[in-house]
């Protein structure tokens, strides 16, 4: 027996979701180094004995899938890389040119982020193959099975009691990014479902293996009271209790994915059980669900319903956030067809294809499937699906040819838990998360455990083969996976606590050459822990550039873009790097990466004031006029653009959006700056807008009455107020100021009658009622 192995197996168990379910950097490289250490010692443990590891099924497809994802990341000839994968070849087309030796270049547009996915997803193969070997022991089976119904009861009750009385910080006192709405141990409710819904089948398993057995020719007494006495009674009643808290959960979650998917899988698993065991009955599945019924009447359904009511509008029309997403990687597969973008890195390709009207970051397709075609072409989506087709096939078959009760109700219990997150996966990313994605590789372990190991035997403890002996040698390969693991995703941690201490000084030309080459020694650093980071070159280009050293500073840039060659912030670095007779090329990275730009908000003034310090007034204007059409954000940030800019009143009313609301706030920007002329001709212009408005505000006109009561220039500001009372009729306030203002200029009679319009306006107005007694 594997004593020391088999507790870190169960330590990664209980680690990988409790860790916030394990999704940041830290967490996911801890679970990694345990099932590479845990793989190290169990080799260790078998040497010596005769015990013989045991072949795995799926082991093929699942090697042929992890040599896929790390040859993504062996540099290549430029052009075997175009006839291989030519989207990639053109993400790295603008910068080969730019390049003295031609470097080769990989299959994969970010090898960072494909390097993580591989530990990632390498991690999880190992585990899987360990799942195997030690579950092939029934005590060790019984036993893991038992741990993991308790683990997910145990964060069921901690997340409903979370959600009632701490919903915003996790764990009663970690707080969680903007945005997100967390649910027990997970940031993202929808995986947190998805987590349990991996387990509820299981639970649910042993809750039907335990149930007592009823005799026929007992009274109905004698029955209740056989059930509550039987040996063994109280495990069924904890694993009933803990079904009915693990689907509440999930309803309350508010994952309609999740709820789907779990609800099938109940079905499901009933479905097989009833087929496949005696004396199933309606009993146990109408108690389960009872449970949940009367759990959430406790709780309220209202939340539910208006969960799945938010899919619809009230036409019937369906709003799914999701469906414009697909649609825009449909171009990204086309393109990337046979390999993919690389593994991991579909928060670097998307942006290209965005069909959005804004640029929120988009790191996931909600689809493992679609994503799974982005990031690894049809080569990955085929050995994927392979993979899990052989998995499933073998399960199906155990459940054909074992008679054994607990391995039956257990592999129903794996094939409903496996087909209800590949339903999810539809709707969702949950093969992406830490946690579901372990668990996901554990439940296909424990499907083939549960249709081979033995509960009963003589000679042989499972039904599957035994491997080579030269298996046994497997920790050569865990052990650099091991070392690579610490490695890299340690000096990732020491990398960003470098970056961000380095960040609390804003780099800027005025910056002391002392205090320069001081940041320079701090990222320098930085890029020696995590040197596939594009971030610290760029930075460190931009210290080059402010100590006047202009070819580091290019090369660093270029260094940026070859290790990210879709961010754009690099490409227009290198083309501000480039001499003025390279205009065209300059021009052309300008241009490109202001359309792989991900904050496409911000890229478009680094491109227009590009454009204007080379005199091309025309091009910029375009590009400020295109940009404000498709992004409405950008006018934000327009007026200070325009101020530093100079440009005229004729270039401004070329891309300036035609709305009364930003036409004052450009004049507000121009007083601001003490250029009363240009404030009011802003001012004012925004009233021409106001017949292509759907709503109109007193502010509209409030706002050039104040700026004229300020200039002194009364006339105008009563034309104002005049000119406002002829669009809002109704409005008493415009009636009360001018009252006000004629009270000022001691007209009496007309501030009389102007009282007494408002008053007619807003009956009910008490003050309205003071001031004009006052003014009698």
């Amino acid at each position: 027996m594997q004593h020391i192995s088999y507790k870190l197996f169960v330590a990664i168990l209980l680690f990988a979701p409790l860790a916030f379910g394990s999704v940041e950097t830290w967490s996911i490289g801890l679970v990694e180094a345990l099932i590479f250490l845990t793989t190290i010692i169990y080799c260790w443990e078998i040497r010596h004995k005769s015990q013989v590891p045991l072949k795995v099924p799926g082991a093929i497809p699942l090697f042929l899938l992890l040599l896929f994802m790390w040859v993504q990341l062996i540099p290549l000839p430029p052009s075997l890389v175009s006839f291989i994968a030519p989207g990639i070849y053109q993400a790295y087309a603008p910068i080969l040119d730019l390049q003295e030796n031609n470097q080769w270049i990989p299959l994969t547009v970010n090898q960072k982020s494909t390097l993580l996915e591989a530990l990632r997803i390498t991690s999880y193969a190992f585990f899987y193959i360990l799942t195997v070997q030690l579950l092939s022991n029934s005590s060790l089976l019984k036993k893991t099975v038992k741990i993991i119904a308790g683990l997910a009861t145990i964060i069921a009750f901690l997340a409903i009691l979370q959600k009632f009385t701490s919903p915003d910080l996790i764990y009663w006192f970690r707080p969680v990014p903007e945005r997100t709405q967390p649910f027990g141990p997970w940031i993202n409710y929808n995986h947190y479902a998805g987590f349990m819904e991996l387990l509820f089948p299981i639970v649910l398993a042993l809750f039907f293996f335990y149930r007592p057995h009823k005799t026929t020719h007992r009274t109905f007494r004698h029955n209740i009271v056989s059930i509550f006495s039987t040996p063994g009674s109280n495990i069924h009643f904890f694993l009933g209790f803990g079904a009915v808290l693990i689907l509440a959960s999930i309803f309350l979650s508010l994952s309609r994915g999740g709820t789907i998917s779990a609800t099938l899988a109940l079905l499901f698993f009933l479905l097989l059980a009833s087929k496949k065991t005696k004396n199933t009955g309606l009993i146990l599945p109408t108690v389960i669900i009872g449970g949940v019924l009367l759990a959430m009447t406790w709780f309220g359904w209202d939340s539910l319903f208006a969960r799945f009511n938010s899919s619809t509008t009230e036409t019937g029309t369906l709003v799914f956030g999701r469906w414009q997403i697909w649609q825009a990687c449909a171009p990204l597969i086309k393109d990337n067809l046979l390999s993919g973008t690389g593994f991991g890195t579909f928060v670097h390709a998307y942006p290209q294809y965005n069909i959005q009207p804004d640029s929120r970051t988009v790191g996931h397709a909600h689809n493992d499937y679609i994503e799974l075609l982005t990031d690894g072409g049809l080569i990955g989506f085929l050995l994927s699906a392979f993979f899990v087709f052989t998995i499933l096939k073998h399960g199906f078959k155990g459940l054909t040819l074992r008679k054994d009760t607990y391995s039956i109700f257990l592999i129903i219990g794996s094939l409903s838990a496996i087909l209800s997150i590949l339903v999810h996966s539809i709707f969702d990313f949950n093969m992406h998360n830490g946690a579901n994605g372990l668990y996901f590789f554990l439940l296909c372990g424990i499907l083939i455990s549960a249709g081979n190991t033995r509960i009963h035997f003589r000679n042989r403890p499972t039904l599957l083969q035994e491997a080579p002996s030269y298996w046994k040698l497997s920790f050569l390969v865990a052990l650099p996976l091991l070392l690579l693991t610490l490695a890299f995703q340690g000096g990732i941690i020491k990398a960003t606590q470098l970056h961000k201490e380095a960040s609390k000084i804003y780099l800027n030309p005025r910056l002391s050459e002392k205090l320069l080459q001081k940041q320079l020694t701090t990222i320098n650093n930085a890029i020696s822990l995590d040197p596939l980071e594009g971030l610290y070159y760029s930075y460190r280009g931009t210290i080059f550039s402010y100590l006047q050293q202009n070819q580091p500073a290019f090369n660093n840039f270029l260094h940026a873009s070859e290790r990210d060659p879709l961010e754009g912030t690099y490409l227009q670095r290198i083309g501000l790097s480039l001499p003025l007779s390279s205009y065209n090329q300059a021009s052309f990275l300008m241009e490109e990466g202001y359309k792989r730009s991900q904050n496409k908000e911000k890229m478009i003034f680094t491109l227009a004031e590009w454009y204007l310090q080379q005199e091309k007034t025309e091009q910029a204007l375009g590009i400020l006029r295109q940009g404000t059409e498709r992004y409405p954000e950008v006018a934000r940030n327009l007026p200070a653009f325009i101020l530093a800019a100079d440009l005229t009143r004729e270039e401004i009313a070329l891309f300036y959006p035609s709305t009364t609301a930003a036409w004052i706030t450009l004049g507000e920007y121009f007083e601001r700056a003490g250029d009363i002329e240009e404030a009011e001709y802003y001012r004012s212009r925004s009233l021409d807008f106001l017949e292509v408005e759907k709503h109109i505000k007193p502010q509209y006109f409030m706002q050039l009455f104040w700026f004229y009561k300020k200039q002194n220039r009364t006339a105008d500001a009563v034309n104002i107020l005049q000119l406002g009372i002829k669009w809002l009729p109704s409005y008493a306030p415009f009636h009360v100021t001018l009252a006000n203002h004629y009270k000022e200029q001691k007209a009496l009679l007309q501030a009389k009658q102007e009282y007494e319009q408002a008053l007619i306006l807003d009956p009910g107005n008490e003050k309205i009622k003071f001031q004009l007694q006052a003014l009698e």
